[in-house]
């Protein structure tokens, strides 16, 4: 378990520390930013401009990068600017995520999104209510603590354990009941151990989010 576990933290440690901490995203974000409050570019009907993506609403780094998440936005941009956004023509290939946080209405710049973690392992997680963040949402890393069933009682309290590592959450899925969620990590590019997956299936599982 724990050399499984390991290899997850250096695969989610891996994709951390991808290229949208490249200085050309940062230099990219930065240009984007500074253009946008000094008004360096101009949104008109104008046959010229060019169409390029904007984010519609908020985004999370880790989430899937889904086309109704942007909108095409016609604005003219110059020099360096132009250089370092990502025009509306641009492929969204399947797999990929936003490699950062990304607020509504800003044109998205290069660098914004990257190809996920490749064979990205998945483990759906029964959590109980009150086991997990209330406010939990993909890209969040946590570490996955699991505990006695309610069956073992109170006295093996002391025989939890945790599993996995600074994962990432890929999914939320509360049950339209209440009281539990399904929730999906991504456990990186080699598969859970046995003894971890039927930890998670027979224990009460707690969600411990990182800061």
């Amino acid at each position: 378990m724990s050399t499984r576990t390991g290899t997850a933290t250096r695969t989610a440690r891996r994709w951390r520390s991808g290229p949208w901490r490249s200085p050309r995203f940062m230099l990219g974000l930065a240009l984007v930013l500074a253009a946008t409050a000094a008004g360096g570019w101009v949104v008109a009907g104008l046959a010229d401009d060019e169409l390029y993506w904007s984010v519609r609403d908020g985004v999370r780094a880790g989430e899937p990068v889904r086309e109704e998440q942007l909108v095409a936005t016609r604005a003219r941009l110059e020099g360096a600017v132009q250089d370092a956004v990502v025009p509306a023509d641009a492929t969204i290939e399947p797999g990929t995520v936003w490699a950062h946080d990304m607020p509504a209405g800003v044109i998205v710049p290069e660098g914004a999104w990257v190809g996920d973690v490749v064979g990205d392992h998945e483990v759906p997680l029964a959590v109980r209510e009150g086991a997990m963040p209330a406010d939990l949402a993909p890209g969040d890393r946590v570490d996955v603590w699991v505990g006695p069933g309610p069956q073992e009682g109170m006295a093996a309290a002391t025989s939890a354990q945790r599993v996995l590592a600074d994962v990432r959450v890929v999914g939320v899925d509360p049950a339209p009941t209440g009281g539990a969620a399904t929730v999906v990590v991504g456990v990186g590019e080699e598969p859970p151990s046995a003894t971890t997956v039927a930890s998670v299936g027979a224990g009460h599982v707690t969600l411990v989010r990182r800061s």
